[in-house]
């Protein structure tokens, strides 16, 4: 019986934290609505409530799926890769006197020309997924390696996974390279002022 009203606490704890989570997003997609009516320009700011309809589309979740399994691959091989160098760097001393200092020193220097590096893997590569895959985990690998190094593996993957989907999305953007992907999508829609479609 103790059981059973402990799980009823736990749910109503549990109800309660996302109703308090939620209220913040209510509150900036209520204050979206009221000032896209007010500028009543749609070219600028569309109401929430029609970019909420297009959040919805067929298209929309297409290009999503593309952008999200690429990006889960991303994350597969940045596990694979960047976790085992962060557990080497964790656990002997020596080698992480080694690695650390050179992996910060290629992390500000991605870090700092990731927009240089495009056309050298485009030049590397060719206009292909290779060379957006490599775009989106360059970057990422080196902020695993390094986080994880200190333990904290779950929020090194967490980071990582952020950083994929956002490089992985950057990289969609690039004329040329793929006609699919958020990065495309959004690419297509500022190009033809769907801005419904791009906030979405």
């Amino acid at each position: 019986m103790s059981y059973m009203v402990e799980d009823e606490n736990k749910q109503e704890t549990r109800t309660v934290r996302w109703f308090y989570h939620s209220i913040p997003f209510v509150l900036l997609f209520l204050f979206w609505e009221i000032l896209a009516r007010v500028i009543h320009d749609p070219l600028i700011l569309p109401p929430f409530s029609a970019v909420a309809k297009n959040a919805f589309s067929p298209v929309l979740a297409y290009h999503l799926g593309s952008t999200l399994a690429f990006s889960l691959l991303g994350l597969l091989i940045i596990s694979l890769v960047g976790l085992p160098l962060g557990m080497l760097m964790h656990r002997f001393k020596k080698a992480e006197g080694v690695i650390n200092p050179f992996f910060w020193f290629l992390l500000f220097a991605f870090g700092i020309g990731i927009t240089g590096i495009a056309p050298m893997l485009i030049m590397l590569f060719g206009l292909s997924q290779l060379t957006i895959l490599l775009h989106s985990i360059l970057v990422p690998i080196l902020v695993v390696a390094l986080i994880s190094g200190y333990g904290a593996k779950l929020t090194a993957l967490r980071i990582g996974f952020l950083l994929c989907w956002s490089f992985r999305i950057g990289g969609e953007m690039m004329f040329g390279i793929t006609t699919v992907g958020l990065g495309y999508q959004l690419s297509k829609c500022s190009f033809l002022h769907n801005m419904e479609m791009m906030y979405a």
